[in-house]
């Protein structure tokens, strides 16, 4: 088996046949054109490795660029995810291997990771955190993101806020307002936001007004699942930025989200993976209902430093 560091644009394709492999129905539909996009957003250069078995792809890891904000500080970093082995290479250790080698050439950059695993995945998550002990990181469990689901419904009453297709500017408004201390923000910059919205998959900025003022953001997307069936195309909410979250807030968004792509989606149900920053008794009167899909999510760090003190992120799971 050889393991080695690649371009993880050049390697879109190898990296997307693993995936679409090690995750069997219902999973995202990882496509070389939406990788690509992943690993090309400004900032700090993607990193990534693949493990090959006599020149065939066996297993792939990654991590892209992000920006945040924690306590007033805005920050470079990644999101850590795409981790993945083909089904007739499972049970030998590979995932740990591609961990190791991928924390390792980390360690230099000093950079801190944000990284998601699915809770149900007790195996997972005991080789991610094995990883991240032996490489000598730092890590703090963050808020689980625990996922919901929306159903528009036409008797729903009237709500005092509204969503509506922001300009990136507005996004960026209201991604500055986002200060809460607890919370590690998700704070794109306008060329991360720009290059969000060329995702191959339809996408859109939203503002959210109450009584004529902005009080805050969100990105959704049209995700593509793979399922027994084929692929479904669903509203997603993808990132929210609301810095007092209420529940007429959060449901404007979800309204939004499902009137976003009318005659392109699939599906009625709105996905929103992490409302992580809503508080829990504000989720059931926006309509959101939670689902059986919950990831844990973790902030890595080869050096420590304030992120540590974080309580939940915003950040899309990836």
């Amino acid at each position: 088996m050889q393991i080695e560091h690649v371009d993880p644009v050049a390697a879109a394709e190898e990296a997307s046949l693993v995936l679409r492999e090690a995750w069997p129905p219902p999973a995202l539909h990882y496509t070389a054109d939406y990788l690509r996009w992943q690993f090309s957003f400004p900032g700090p250069a993607p990193r990534a490795v693949l493990a090959r078995d006599g020149g065939e792809p066996a297993g792939f890891i990654g991590v892209a660029p992000r920006r945040f904000r924690f306590r007033g500080v805005a920050s470079d970093g990644y999101v850590l995810s795409f981790v993945s082995v083909r089904p007739r290479f499972q049970g030998q250790g590979l995932a740990s291997r591609l961990y190791a080698e991928l924390l390792a050439g980390l360690r230099a950059s000093g950079l801190p990771i944000v990284v998601f695993v699915e809770a149900q995945s007790a195996p997972a998550r005991r080789v991610l955190l094995k990883a991240v002990d032996q490489a000598g990181f730092q890590r703090r469990a963050l808020a689980a993101c625990r996922n919901h689901g929306f159903v528009p419904r036409a008797s729903a009453a009237p709500l005092q806020a509204v969503a509506a297709p922001a300009a990136v500017e507005d996004a960026l408004a209201a991604i500055a307002a986002c200060g809460e201390e607890p919370v590690l923000w998700s704070a794109p910059d306008a060329a991360q936001l720009e290059h969000s919205l060329r995702d191959p998959r339809p996408r859109r900025l939203l503002r959210v007004e109450e009584a004529g003022r902005a009080v805050g953001a969100a990105a959704v997307f049209l995700s593509e699942v793979t399922t027994a069936a084929g692929v479904e195309r669903v509203a997603t909410v993808d990132a929210l930025y609301l810095p007092e979250p209420t529940a007429d807030r959060v449901a404007a968004v979800l309204r939004a989200a499902s009137t976003a792509f009318a005659g392109e989606a699939t599906v009625p149900a709105v996905s929103a993976p992490n409302l992580a920053i809503v508080p829990g008794d504000q989720l059931r009167p926006a309509g959101a209902r939670p689902t059986a899909a919950t990831f844990d999510a973790f902030v890595v760090h080869p050096e420590g430093g304030p992120w540590l003190d974080a309580e939940v992120t915003n950040l899309e799971v990836v």
